[in-house]
């Protein structure tokens, strides 16, 4: 019986241990997946904010492009415009006749 007690007492010790461990190690994995899950909703609130920001930044660029483009729009259409005026200026007899008189009148004064 001694040799039998033996044997139990180390499988009890045994079985003891193993189910501390088991219990040890399953709280410890909660806890750990708490912590996950918290960094995790951390990370993703994090990247969501990074997101919006760089939305905005770039909504913030393409409204001071289409600014840029409208402004150098109407440079261009006005400089069209003034080209075209003198253009059409240009074709008329009586505007060459008073640059030519402004011209001669340019000369004698020197």
């Amino acid at each position: 019986m001694d040799m039998y007690l033996t044997y139990v007492v180390s499988i009890v010790c045994a079985l003891i241990s193993g189910i501390a461990s088991y219990l040890i190690s399953r709280k410890q994995m909660k806890t750990d997946l708490e912590k996950l899950n918290t960094q995790y909703k951390l990370d993703i609130e994090k990247e969501r904010k990074k997101f919006l920001m760089e939305k905005e930044k770039m909504e913030l660029e393409h409204k001071y492009e289409l600014e840029r483009q409208q402004k150098e729009f109407e440079n261009q259409l006005g400089g069209n415009f003034v080209n075209t005026m003198i253009t059409e200026a240009m074709k008329m007899p009586e505007v060459r006749q008073q640059i030519t008189q402004g011209m001669s009148a340019a000369k004698k004064k020197r």
